[in-house]
């Protein structure tokens, strides 16, 4: 198996200090076998977690195979390059949302944006998998099945850039925090409470700002049905 090669080259051998050929070729057959029982699944779960607790920038090929305990050539028997995990792991966001039925298009438009937020950067890794006309495709067509093509594209666009931002202000609200107790520990009596009292009230200004943001697209939609 040619990916093993990654795991043990000449100079690596002697690192772990394997001189015989048996040696070598037992631990060999033992990397090979991590290799094969690696699977896509098992891939995704620790990119989701990388990404729920790091965010999307470390969400590397390195850093993933890294938590698996294997070379990150192992992983390129699964996915091809990095943007071929995001695809698949922003699938994985997407599952129900793309095999779900919507009643209305606030309903879709509420159900796509909580897919974003059920991760940390769940926003921007699924921008980022839509480049994929495939996919981008796919979840134009959940949204279209209660508005007008024009209408689902629309809609997108102000999902996908809402809950970016949204996710960007958690993201600076713990930023901020951080940087407060670092630089006066007193301030705050309790830091836990202060950040989660913070967040709650940016969700509950997200949530009205994308109400009245849905508001206005049915109103527009609406009216060019006339």
């Amino acid at each position: 198996m040619a990916e093993t090669s990654q795991f043990f080259s000449k100079s690596r051998t002697k690192e772990l200090g394997l001189t015989g050929n048996r040696e070598v070729s037992f631990v060999v057959k033992q990397a090979t076998l991590l290799v094969v029982q690696l699977s896509k699944d098992s891939i995704i779960a620790a990119s989701l977690t990388i990404l729920g607790t790091f965010g999307l920038a470390d969400m590397t090929m390195r850093r993933v195979a890294a938590s698996l305990g294997v070379a990150p050539g192992a992983l390129y028997w699964h996915f091809k390059n990095k943007q071929a995990l995001i695809d698949a792991t922003a699938r994985t966001l997407l599952a129900d949302f793309l095999t779900s039925r919507y009643d209305d298009f606030p309903t879709a438009c509420r159900a796509l944006r909580d897919a974003m937020l059920a991760t940390r950067d769940g926003a921007e890794l699924i921008s980022a998998a839509l480049i994929d006309p495939t996919l981008r495709a796919e979840v134009t067509k959940v949204l279209s099945a209660t508005v007008p093509e024009s209408g689902a594209v629309t809609a997108l666009h102000f999902v996908m850039g809402a809950t970016v931002l949204e996710q960007s202000e958690y993201l600076r609200l713990e930023t901020t925090e951080s940087g407060n107790q670092q630089s006066n520990s007193s301030g705050v009596s309790d830091p836990i409470l202060g950040l989660e009292n913070a967040r709650q009230a940016a969700r509950i200004q997200a949530d009205n700002q994308f109400q009245e943001g849905l508001g206005i697209i049915t109103r527009g939609l609406n009216e060019n049905q006339r």
